[in-house]
């Protein structure tokens, strides 16, 4: 049992393709992901007569009939005026360049995120492919599975339209005036370099993207574009701001319902981390790869996906160690790295 109080959910969950009022001129939109995590929220801000989006979808058929259904439906007649995306995220950013091409809308993200996003959805260069493999067999997987991974090659461009070449940029303490609604941008690393969170504090509401979820704990990884990162420093860091926002606040998460208790939230991803972070270094009184690491972690029967996305999280968290002084790095005859507590 856990020893926090219990969040509240104040709407009912939807259903993929549903569209729900959780403010005035504020509506929740759930679409489909074709994952075990089922399902992204997205938020559609009402500004006079047009519409501002906050995040999109992945590209697949899918988001763009739910897509049609509501621009056709609640909203026909309405135009989308301004496209937000949250971070550069498959599901988050995956159709702006579709919505901002059918409306003539512009982008906005934080830079990191653009610049991330832009580069990724181009890249197929054999250099990437390499850096990806070099990446992985460090961190102890086979042939095979490198072989498998080799396979997909750039997975984040089959589900991502290429960004649009401009951005408008979006910077931390930036305000946003949306349907006589003053959004304030709370810019958050971790989960993705920066992510941009949307705080309106006059009706106390969050938008926060991956940041804070109510059930699950967003995933913090290691990728091969920058082996020596420090995510969950920077994540667990990132908190201290959202601690000044209201506890009571309504907050509007990408996956599950939006709820509230935030400080409360915070206090148990927290807790979270901290209980990984003793059970990793309670394992490796003796040298492990991250691949023998996933079990300490991680449920078994991961999917490939799956693997990749908790290889890197269970790095990030060695990484954390490491900065603390906690854990040491060993690279091995075999050229895989081995971790040991100190």
């Amino acid at each position: 049992m856990s020893a926090f109080p219990a969040l509240e959910f104040p709407i009912p969950v939807l259903r993929p393709g549903e569209l729900h009022p959780v403010a005035p001129g504020v509506y929740w939109l759930r679409m489909r992901l074709p994952y075990r995590l089922n399902h992204v929220n997205l938020w559609i801000l009402e500004d006079g007569d047009a519409l501002t989006v906050v995040d999109t979808g992945m590209n697949m058929p899918e988001s763009r009939e739910t897509w049609e259904a509501v621009l056709g439906g609640r909203f026909a007649g309405r135009r989308i005026t301004r496209v937000i995306c949250t971070h550069y995220h498959s599901d988050h950013v995956g159709l702006a360049a579709w919505l901002c091409a059918r409306f003539g809308a512009p982008l906005a993200m934080s830079r990191i995120e653009w610049a991330t996003a832009r580069f990724l959805s181009i890249d197929h260069t054999p250099e990437m492919m390499a850096a990806q493999r070099a990446f992985y067999r460090g961190l102890g997987y086979a042939a095979d599975w490198l072989d498998r991974l080799d396979a997909v090659g750039n997975a984040y461009a089959t589900k991502v339209m290429a960004l649009p070449p401009a951005f408008h940029r979006l910077k931390h303490d930036d305000i946003l005036r949306i349907g006589g609604r003053d959004w304030r941008i709370v810019l958050a690393a971790g989960h993705s370099p920066g992510m941009a969170c949307l705080y309106a504090d006059a009706d106390r509401l969050l938008i926060a993207g991956d940041h804070l979820l109510p059930s699950i704990t967003p995933n913090v990884s290691i990728y091969p574009s920058e082996p020596d990162a420090d995510p969950l420093s920077e994540y667990l860091a990132s908190f201290r701001p959202f601690r000044a926002l209201s506890e009571d606040a309504l907050v509007l998460a990408s996956h599950g319902r939006p709820f509230r208790g935030l400080h409360l939230r915070i206090d148990e991803i927290e807790a979270h981390h901290a209980e990984r972070l003793d059970r990793l270094l309670g394992a490796c009184a003796t040298p492990q790869s991250v691949v023998d690491m996933l079990a300490v972690l991680f449920a078994a029967g991961l999917t490939d996906h799956e693997r990749v996305i908790a290889s890197g999280e269970a790095l990030a968290h060695v990484r954390y160690l490491m900065g603390k002084g906690l854990m040491r790095e060993n690279r091995s005859d075999d050229g895989v790295l081995r971790f040991e507590a100190v």
